[in-house]
């Protein structure tokens, strides 16, 4: 499901790219870089935090390279990787794109010089002008009184300097760029409140510094690390909380924008491989929040696959009773999971050829050893029906305590009715069979779960 959602998101990128396409506009690059010659200058766009080759392109012996193309560049941020060992962004926002400058290959940033793009003429003068400050402060060393006063004198003017240029240009995508690059000033009225009060400010002020109608991030890596660095501290809250941040977040962009559809396929992914279990439960109030209450929004297979997608996952969620499983055991007798006596039963779905379920096996074996005892079961059931195959596992592994079952009619679909899509999957399920854990648990993990439901 994975690559599902990044197929998803990369169609956003692309849906975009083609709204343009029917426009007779091209593009044209043309850079010198004094010292630099016979080298291969690449053109690549920002998805999220990679680079996607967009051109390539030849600097000759002048030091001079022009990119052409017939299809508009889809405004965002861009880079030019200069010689394999140099590079530079270039903001791309008017249609067609022109754009020509020069620098010197030693010390691009701090000699380019723009003749005809008035964003990246203010993105470079700001990232010139920062660059040289900060170089006089960390010059600045001692700790006697006049150094440190100079250097608080310095940072204040920095500071100011900063703000005038952010409002004074705060239309731009070169001041919106900056902003969004800046750390959340949390007010000192804020600082003086107890850790309650700067979390709160935290999850409600931290997307302040990210335009959040402007579909141009989308191709910048600055929205795409902002949602990551939201929710990873943000994991322990309870699912309900989540569910309303996740809401909250989506909300920010304009309904039903391609900014707020690559939210809401974000969002989607971050908890759908989420290691916090659980969190499976965001993503189908996700799934159903915003996919299939906002059909506008997305394609008829895409809305099916989701369809099925949430048939299957709700009910796996924890607190769930696991859906009726019927097996054949070793003997050629039915095996139902519903009816095994347990107070705690595993239900191990493994791979024979999975080199994880190999490694996992003894040591799942160990456990049940530990706690058979006290009312914990494993019901190991194999993906596959070749029954010789099965046999050989269970031989080869000694797992003979272990409530072995097979599928011979190859009618069940564990990858799709139990989620399995990596193995082993493991859910961990009460004396009423409900599901109190889940996933691709570690031993540890597994014990602790084990060992707090068999407890007297």
């Amino acid at each position: 499901m994975m690559f599902f959602f990044r197929y998803i998101t990369l169609a956003i990128f692309c849906l975009g790219c083609c709204s343009f396409s029917s426009v007779a506009q091209s593009y044209q690059i043309e850079a010198t870089f004094e010292g630099l010659k016979d080298s291969v200058c690449y053109l690549s766009f920002y998805y999220e935090n990679e680079h996607f080759v967009q051109d390539s392109a030849q600097i000759d012996a002048q030091g001079k390279v022009i990119f052409r193309g017939n299809t508009p560049l889809e405004p965002g941020l861009y880079n030019l990787m200069i010689g394999h060992w140099q590079s530079l962004d270039l903001l791309v926002t008017e249609q067609p794109f022109t754009c020509t400058f020069k620098a010197n290959a030693q010390n691009i940033v701090g000699t380019l010089i723009f003749t005809n793009s008035r964003e990246n003429d203010l993105f470079y003068s700001y990232q010139k002008k920062v660059l040289q400050d900060t170089e006089k402060i960390n010059a600045l060393q001692g700790d006697n009184p006049a150094v440190v006063q100079q250097k608080q004198q310095l940072q204040y003017a920095l500071g100011q300097y900063q703000q005038k240029f952010l409002k004074a240009f705060e239309n731009t995508f070169a001041a919106k760029l900056i902003k969004a690059q800046l750390a959340l000033e949390v007010p000192q009225a804020i600082q003086n409140q107890d850790a309650l009060a700067m979390n709160r400010f935290f999850v409600q002020h931290f997307f302040d510094n990210l335009d959040l109608h402007d579909e141009r991030f989308i191709r910048t890596p600055y929205l795409h690390n902002a949602l990551n660095n939201y929710f990873e501290p943000l994991s322990f809250l309870p699912v309900d909380s989540l569910n309303k941040l996740v809401d909250l977040v989506i909300a920010k962009a304009p309904s039903l924008s391609l900014l707020q559809k690559y939210l809401i396929t974000k969002t989607a992914s971050i908890f759908e491989n989420s290691k916090t279990m659980g969190h499976d439960a965001v993503f189908v109030h996700i799934l159903q929040q915003h996919y299939l209450k906002k059909p506008s929004l997305w394609d008829a297979q895409t809305l099916q696959l989701v369809q099925e997608r949430v048939f299957y996952l709700e009910k796996l969620l924890i607190g769930k009773t696991i859906p009726a499983l019927v097996l054949q055991d070793t003997q050629n007798q039915h095996l139902r999971l519903h009816e095994i006596p347990a107070k705690c039963t595993l239900l191990y779905i493994y791979a024979a050829d999975c080199q994880h379920c190999q490694q996992f096996t003894p040591q799942l074996l160990a456990l049940l050893q530990k706690y058979q005892h006290k009312g914990f079961k494993v019901l190991a059931a194999m993906f596959g029906n070749d029954l010789d195959t099965w046999k050989d596992f269970i031989q080869s592994f000694h797992t003979e305590a272990f409530l072995n079952g097979i599928d011979p009619t190859g009618k069940v679909n564990f990858y799709q009715e139990f989620d399995a899509q990596f193995t082993p999957t493991m859910y961990v399920l009460d004396d009423k069979k409900r599901i109190i854990g889940k996933g691709n648990l570690r031993i540890e993990s597994l014990e602790s779960i084990v060992k707090q439901q068999v407890a007297p």
